[in-house]
């Protein structure tokens, strides 16, 4: 498997755990009105479309999942996992090398404390990646608080399942 296919295959596993996350939220009305989990949901979808749109040149929307509901962040996570899938069949391995001065990145220097150095498109991918893995578990750890059993998202289970398409509720 080259680079490329990797990051495509990521970008497919993260749609598929996204969905079975949100499908679990929405099954309970409890969970689907929980303030935590709809703040942690926001945060992470919002993340993820604004790599996004960085990633294709367009401008970035701080907002535009402020005011959403649980089932309208779910179908704002399946439209945005819909582009991202197509985004990631659309890069090559040298694309994949180049720098990319992200937004953030001196908005950040003050915070870390250091001056942050170069990060390539693929590096950013990864960082979206695991951004959402650790999110989803947050979620995750929320819906085992709630009493409700979470869903199994691990990368080897989307494997062992054949590499199941997203199900969005």
């Amino acid at each position: 498997m080259d680079i490329p296919e990797f990051f495509g295959e990521q970008a497919r596993y993260t749609a598929w755990a996204d969905s079975v996350v949100l499908s679990a939220i929405l099954g309970d009305k409890g969970a689907t009105q929980d303030v935590q989990l709809l703040t942690r949901l926001r945060h992470q979808h919002l993340v993820q479309r604004a790599f996004l749109d960085f990633w294709q040149g367009k401008p970035i929307d701080h907002r535009q999942t402020q005011s959403l509901g649980m089932s309208a962040l779910a179908s704002f996570a399946r439209d945005l996992h819909a582009d991202a899938m197509r985004f990631h069949e659309s890069v090559g391995a040298e694309e994949l090398q180049r720098v990319v001065d992200l937004p953030s990145k001196s908005l950040m220097a003050g915070r870390l404390g250091f001056e942050p150095g170069d990060a390539t498109l693929a590096q950013t991918f990864q960082q979206v990646f695991a951004h959402s893995a650790y999110h989803r578990g947050q979620v995750c750890a929320r819906l085992r608080e709630l009493g409700i059993d979470p869903p199994m998202t691990d990368f080897i289970v989307w494997i062992w399942a054949h590499k199941p398409d997203p199900s969005w509720p």
